[in-house]
């Protein structure tokens, strides 16, 4: 999901820090391909075990990048010691910033989302929550699909989402597969008739539409 959302950003035109717990090759990995958008790219580590030392990789980011204007955290990436730390860039800055949190519908970011927005409104920071189903490692779950976060995510960057703040935007796709069995056949039914009534002349006479 931090690969899609990193590239999708990039695409946009964005400078990109990556933050990695332990797998360093991978981010360099993401890294190396979001260079190739002719944009710049920084890979930090930030165990959220270590905090709040860990934390002073968004300074690095901001000193490597020369400020930071998005935050966007994925599931386990970002605790509210970073958000403060980005907070300060955007505030210094004078050009507002965006604030996107990635959460499980549990996460407790997902209810800091919309005091962080109030409060932050004055800077012209946004703030908002894309919530995603939980992951469960024994069903693929429709709703995972990285691409469509990214997507959400690059809307809430852009400046067409420049006035949303304090929203939530659910990207559960696994309610698709909840559609009853009669909705999806819809389209294959033949239409369907009118029911009809004899009359007492023996003619057929049409009846309004029933279930």
């Amino acid at each position: 999901m931090g690969r899609a959302i990193a590239l999708a950003l990039a695409d946009d035109g964005f400078d990109v820090g990556l933050a990695y717990a332990a797998d360093r090759d991978s981010a360099e990995s993401t890294a190396a391909d979001v260079r190739t958008r002719a944009v710049r790219a920084a890979v930090q580590r930030m165990d959220l075990a270590d905090l709040p030392d860990s934390a002073a990789a968004v300074d690095e980011f901001a000193r490597e990048l020369g400020g930071i204007g998005v935050l966007v955290s994925c599931p386990g990436s970002t605790a509210v010691e970073c958000i403060q730390r980005a907070v300060r860039y955007m505030i210094a800055s004078g050009g507002g910033g965006r604030i996107v949190n990635i959460t499980p519908a549990s996460s407790g970011l997902g209810g800091l989302t919309g005091l962080l927005a109030a409060e932050l409104a004055r800077y012209s920071i946004t703030v908002n929550s894309v919530v995603v189903p939980a992951a469960e490692p024994d069903f693929d779950s429709p709703g995972r699909d990285d691409r469509e976060v990214a997507a959400v995510a690059s809307y809430l960057t852009a400046p067409a989402g420049m006035f949303v703040t304090g929203a939530a935007y659910v990207v559960d796709g696994a309610r698709i597969a909840m559609i009853p069995h009669s909705l999806t056949e819809a389209g294959n039914r033949p239409p369907r008739r009118a029911n009809r009534i004899r009359s007492y002349t023996g003619r057929w006479a049409p009846t309004r539409w029933t279930r």
